[in-house]
């Protein structure tokens, strides 16, 4: 949903039997969560519990799980978890994985809806077992994504949701870490767009900022690339049109491609300038998240489906890219 979801899944050979696995659904349905995949599992943390649109106390988990990627039948590992939130960004960095901001409703059910975003940041080492806070965000940030290149953590995208009553503010500038600096700070860097409910990907050095919604309401299928070491921004290839296609797709990078699972259930493929059809989840969802496995497949988890939101983790093989005129490639 990177190096943004661990390269070197791809370069991994499939253990014996790991292509006829069957993965397990998330001990929950739920939508807008954060994944990344770092040491061979799969890690997924918070999200939105509940119906479409309604907020409280009981709807946003802080939960923590993991899974064996190469051996699924061991099921979902509860973890330590943190503040409950949704809409927020994890990133795997050098076997650890870093939790980004956040929503969180403060109010009761039933209650009129009280959200806010959080600033907070947290690194959890599976190897110790515990997290550690990390610098907080400038200001609360939420709906947002977060890739890391290199050691660089990116945030991009987003807004700050303030409480009941107190207008959102869209954020309108990026932010990036050095992640091997002791004591680094986080610097805010240009941002040529204002959007929200977007991913964000790591792939060949770069970001991809990929969809969104807009803030007058509407979605766009705008790719943006983001170099974090010539600190500039170009337009990439916009998604496909498709109904609400543009509404927090999924991205995910591996091998040498890097590939998109918007809202109309196709997954697509980077080739050249376009994106091209590579594969077809049978249950088509959006706000869910996408990670790599073994042998170029691919794992789409959980989000919001048509009938609601599904705790499904369903594996997606791409075809072969196809062949350009003139030939194969």
């Amino acid at each position: 949903m990177r190096p943004a979801f661990g390269l070197f899944v791809a370069a991994l050979a499939a253990p014996a039997g790991a292509a006829e696995a069957q993965y397990p659904p998330l001990p929950k349905a739920v939508s807008s969560f954060g994944a990344a995949v770092a040491g061979g599992h799969v890690y997924v943390y918070g999200g939105h519990a509940g119906k479409t649109h309604t907020y409280s106390t009981e709807t946003a988990r802080g939960t923590f799980h993991r899974l064996n990627l190469a051996d699924p039948a061991k099921g979902w590992e509860e973890l330590p978890g943190g503040p409950p939130a949704q809409g927020l960004a994890l990133v795997a960095h050098n076997g650890t994985l870093i939790r980004v901001g956040g929503m969180q409703p403060r109010n009761a059910p039933g209650e009129p809806a009280d959200t806010v975003s959080l600033a907070s940041v947290a690194r959890f080492d599976p190897k110790a077992g515990k997290w550690e806070a990390l610098p907080d965000l400038p200001a609360g940030r939420s709906s947002h994504d977060a890739a890391v290149v290199g050691d660089t953590l990116v945030v991009v995208g987003g807004w700050r949701m303030n409480g009941a009553g107190k207008p959102s503010a869209w954020c309108g500038t990026a932010l990036r870490l050095d992640l091997a600096k002791p004591g680094a700070t986080w610097e805010e860097v240009p941002q040529p767009f204002k959007r929200r409910a977007l991913s964000a990907v790591a792939h060949g050095g770069k970001v991809y900022v990929v969809g969104g919604l807009t803030a007058d309401g509407g979605t766009a299928q705008d790719v943006d690339v983001y170099d974090p070491a010539a600190r500039t921004w170009a337009a990439g290839p916009g998604l496909p049109d498709g109904k609400m296609n543009g509404f927090s797709p999924a991205a995910v990078s591996t091998g040498d491609a890097l590939y998109a699972s918007p809202a109309d259930g196709t997954v697509y493929r980077l080739a050249g300038d376009a994106w091209e059809p590579a594969g077809k989840l049978e249950t088509a969802r959006h706000v869910h998240r996408v990670v790599p496995l073994f042998g170029g497949k691919l794992l789409a988890i959980a989000g919001a489906a048509k009938s609601g939101s599904t705790a499904s983790a369903e594996v997606v093989t791409p075809g072969a890219p196809a062949a350009p005129a003139g030939g194969p490639r």
